[in-house]
């Protein structure tokens, strides 16, 4: 008992103390002592901290190797705020490969520690706020095991309780993963009605690397996806493809009320001869990849992005949203000189900042000959949103230029799909040493649960009066490399 107590209390301090975030030795032996814990003797606390504590782990590992721009890293939900991805998950340079071997490792070694945080995730709590996180823990857990019959299990569970203002972000943002495009928009009425609750699922998408939901929904009602049927969980898979070539040719600009601009860029464009098919440079490290009715792509654009939207039987199509802040005279000299181009006289006033909003879309369909070839449109647009009391001049016209676009999808690269074993109805040797192996316990208790499916929420349960201590839930104080 008093060795899981000393865990419980390195594992706080480890994530309250900025100054342990750098020693790895003592971090290591934390991760050493957490994977021999067993959940059935683990107390509420320790077993939160213990999944809190792996999250932070492999989210710190991916970095150093690279792979923050990995989509495997992405769609942890909103309420997951504690996870650790700086400056929203900017992509490598394009001419920059990842060490393929270290990226598998990587994925192995967070797959057999997030298999574990399932299992501390998903079994019995005592007190009534323990198992809320647990609810909304296992939700992160989940996806990042890649893991459809998880993600539906910790999906029901979550559903089945009154929900918070937090939780309901979480489940909307999970509901997409499950193509349950009815439960999304329910939801998503929901947090419309949250003062600023669309915008702060928008914002967190600009400062983590999660997809921008507040797009997938836009889609979600445009093709009027709450009118279909849920998949079944067995049909979710998670496929990673490469895009073998990428082709584009010019179609038009608009500068919206300032034509003079526009005609000034189609007189450049002229110059530079006859509009011809060009094949876009550079490509390897462009994505398309399923994760469960999500699709997701990375960007080619200068300007590194995810786009997300549903997954389609026959089309791609997609969207992402980036923003910068634009820089004065003042602020580009300090960054010639070295400098940090936001720090000269303070932090700058976001009111008097000018800011650059660049949005991409692919709208693709799939060859009736080629399953391979996806043609269509490509949209780049780019404007700035101006501080309130500065004029609007020709030079701060919006530039929104359409491009006909071909992408040529390469195979499954990814080998992995979590939902193999039911999907290929294999039989394989249990491991008793494996605590993945209990999964199929776990899912005959999930299914003695109420079921999630009502168009309303179910009631809370009955509030304990049993004095829970603290739980460590938020990782805001850490500082990483």
């Amino acid at each position: 008992m008093a060795s899981k107590e000393q865990l419980l209390n390195d594992i706080t301090l480890m994530m309250t103390d900025p100054s342990q975030a750098q020693n790895d030795t003592k971090i290591e032996e934390i991760m050493h002592k957490i994977r021999k814990l067993d959940p059935k003797k683990a107390s509420d606390q320790l077993r939160l901290a213990s999944c809190h504590f792996m999250t932070m782990y492999h989210t710190r590992k991916a970095m150093t190797i690279g792979m923050s721009d990995d989509p495997s890293m992405q769609g942890a939900p909103p309420g997951m705020m504690q996870q650790l991805m700086g400056g929203g998950g900017a992509e490598p340079p394009k001419d920059e490969q990842l060490n393929l071997e270290a990226v598998e490792k990587f994925k192995l070694a967070q797959r057999q520690d997030m298999e574990l945080g399932w299992h501390l995730l998903n079994t019995q709590y005592n007190q009534v706020q323990a198992a809320r996180t647990a609810r909304v823990l296992k939700i992160e857990v989940a996806q990042r095991l890649e893991d459809s019959q998880k993600l539906k299990i910790a999906f029901d569970d979550l559903m089945s309780k009154q929900l918070s203002e937090e939780e309901n972000m979480v489940a909307f943002t999970a509901a997409p993963f499950l193509g349950d495009w009815k439960t999304m928009m329910k939801l998503g009425k929901k947090i419309e009605k949250m003062p600023g609750g669309m915008e702060q699922l928008h914002m967190m998408s600009l400062q983590l690397p999660i997809p921008d939901f507040t797009l997938v929904y836009a889609l979600c009602k445009e093709y009027k996806l709450n009118r279909q049927a849920t998949p079944k969980v067995e049909s979710l898979t998670w496929q990673l493809h490469n895009v073998e070539k990428i082709r584009v040719k010019f179609r038009d600009v608009d500068c919206g009320e300032f034509e003079q601009k526009r005609n000034e860029l189609l007189d450049e464009i002229k110059k530079q001869g006859d509009v011809e098919w060009e094949d876009v440079p550079n490509t390897a490290h462009v994505h398309v990849k399923r994760m469960g009715a999500l699709c997701q792509a990375v960007s080619f654009g200068e300007i590194p992005m995810m786009l997300n939207g549903p997954w389609l039987e026959d089309k791609i199509h997609v969207r992402g949203r980036a923003e910068m802040p634009l820089m004065n005279e003042e602020m580009q000299q300090a960054q010639m000189n070295g400098g940090n181009p936001f720090m000269g006289g303070g932090m700058p006033d976001p009111s008097q900042m000018t800011i650059l909003i660049q949005e991409e879309e692919w709208d693709l369909t799939q060859d009736t000959d080629n399953p391979k070839l996806y043609s269509g449109t490509y949209a780049l647009r780019q404007r700035p949103q101006l501080p309130e009391a500065k004029a609007v001049t020709p030079e701060h016209a919006p530039v929104n230029m359409m491009f006909d676009c071909q992408v040529f999808i390469g195979d499954d690269t990814t080998g992995n799909n979590n939902n193999n074993a039911a999907i290929k109805g294999k039989s394989e040797e249990k491991n008793p040493n494996d605590p993945s192996n209990a999964y199929d316990d776990e899912k005959a208790n999930a299914d003695d649960e109420e079921d999630g499916e009502s168009d309303e929420c179910a009631q809370d349960e009955e509030e304990q009066n049993d004095a829970a201590d603290a739980i460590v839930t938020e990782f805001d104080d850490l500082e990483l490399d």
